[in-house]
């Protein structure tokens, strides 16, 4: 989903907003942790894909996991989510 106020930065502000290199990025891509439209070094990110890289940074750093083990992770931790709402709160 976009938003008005959503940020797109290209290939380059995205490996630096990031803090990530480049082989690591096409990895994730290539894993489909993010899904870019055409080329991935001419596309656009925009300020979600940049919150899932981040994370994606994050899992892979704390459980020194590669790049497929991280994208398990991330897909895993999607599908979570997708429950958590899915269901009504449970009351006590």
């Amino acid at each position: 989903m976009q938003h008005e106020t959503d940020i797109f930065l290209n290939f380059e502000q995205t490996l630096a907003a990031g803090g990530c290199q480049r082989e690591w990025l096409l990895g994730l891509i290539e894993e489909e942790v993010i899904v870019v439209q055409g080329q991935p070094e001419h596309s656009e990110y925009s300020g979600f894909q940049l919150a899932r890289i981040r994370r994606a940074a994050r899992i892979g750093r704390d459980f020194e996991a590669s790049i497929p083990a991280t994208a398990l992770i991330m897909r895993l931790l999607d599908e979570l989510e997708e429950l958590r709402k899915s269901q009504p709160a449970l009351s006590d």
